[in-house]
């Protein structure tokens, strides 16, 4: 019986990964149907927020903000431009060109990630479903240009199917790279934080070792990013104080929604979309499913604190958020409705982005 459940295991791998390439494949092909349309080549979208990370893998953060805007790098996490290093030091492809195919190769293996991290906590949500939300959402474009988002489900999903299995050091070493990828990363410290606590006092003492080894590295990776910007800058928390030159000094995140349904327009989609993902955060908490509803509020709460602006990219490249839409159109027939209207707004997403349409950073 053994090794019956475990050649069913490796089935349901399998079929992820060729479902994972599958609609891998899909987007691919609608980007490249978009771009045929509109005269641009596939590759050569590397804008906003792609630019700066390529500018940290071609020269490092900056010592100084620039004097007319009072802008710098010090905003954008160090894990995605190493990698873009790495990739160009092995294959002298152009950062911008490594930036971009980074992120679409991070994008094949975050929905198959996303699909794992789904089976393990929803019997409801089918793989097509969860790879579907992935792959074929309007904001899946940000797999595709080269920014963090794709790394940060990847991680995530790892972290939570790791958690769920009590690997505390691989989690912690998760948790390292999370907060070394964006400032939402070190949140995965609740979580741990809450099944640690759960698990701590019948523990034998090897295990609680790992417990606290694997929770110390978890802010490992902000740590260091906080030790560079203080020798280059004299400033550990750079990245939070330049947030003003891009006019998102910190506010109250309920003021900052009110604001947005008062402006209207794209502003109040935005204020709409982060109610319902701070909804879904408490609905996961309240429906005892702490470790995820905790991550995703304070995912939700903290780009809040900067305004509505990239709202979007934080809200559906969460997991948690991405598994309460998958349970909500889990069934045939809600997925016959609702996927041809994403698959729309993908594609209007991408006319939007080769149309350098600034509202899509």
């Amino acid at each position: 019986m053994m090794f019956e459940g475990e050649g069913s295991r490796r089935h349901e791998r399998l079929y992820a990964l060729w479902l994972s390439v599958g609609l891998f494949a899909v987007h691919q092909l609608l980007e490249l149907l978009v771009a045929f349309a509109y005269h641009r080549h596939v590759l050569d979208v590397c804008y906003w927020d792609c630019k700066w990370y390529a500018g940290i893998s071609l020269h490092g953060y900056a010592q100084t903000a620039t004097a007319a805007n009072h802008q710098a790098n010090w905003a954008f996490f160090p894990l995605f431009p190493l990698l873009v290093l790495l990739i160009n030091t092995a294959t002298s492809l152009s950062i911008p060109l490594a930036s971009v195919l980074l992120g679409k190769v991070l994008f094949l293996f975050s929905i198959y990630a996303f699909i794992e991290f789904a089976t393990r906590y929803s019997e409801n949500v089918p793989p097509l479903c969860a790879g579907m939300i992935v792959a074929l959402s309007p904001y899946a474009l940000y797999g595709n240009t080269g920014y963090t988002e794709p790394l940060f489900l990847l991680l995530t999903c790892a972290f939570f199917v790791f958690l769920k299995d009590r690997r505390y050091l691989a989690c912690g070493l998760l948790g390292a790279l999370l907060s070394a990828t964006r400032v939402p990363g070190i949140f995965v410290a609740l979580p741990y934080a809450v099944v640690v606590a759960q698990h701590f006092l019948p523990a034998s003492r090897e295990q609680k070792l790992e417990m606290v080894l694997g929770g110390l590295l978890i802010p490992l990776g902000l740590a260091l990013f906080m030790l560079h910007l203080h020798a280059v800058t004299g400033d550990a928390l750079a990245f939070i104080h330049v947030q003003k030159a891009w006019g998102r000094p910190l506010s109250n995140p309920l003021a900052v929604i009110v604001g947005g349904f008062e402006r209207g327009n794209i502003h109040l989609i935005w204020a709409l979309m982060s109610v319902l993902a701070l909804v879904a955060s408490l609905f996961l908490i309240f429906t005892r499913r702490l470790t995820l509803g905790l991550f995703s509020l304070f995912c939700t709460l903290v780009p809040l604190w900067t305004g509505l602006q990239s709202m979007p990219r934080y809200i559906w490249w969460q997991a948690p958020i991405l598994l309460v839409l998958a349970n909500v159109i889990s069934r045939r027939a809600t997925m016959i409705i609702f996927m041809p209207i994403f698959v729309l707004g993908l594609a209007y997403m991408y006319i939007a982005w080769m149309a350098v349409k600034s509202w899509v950073v």
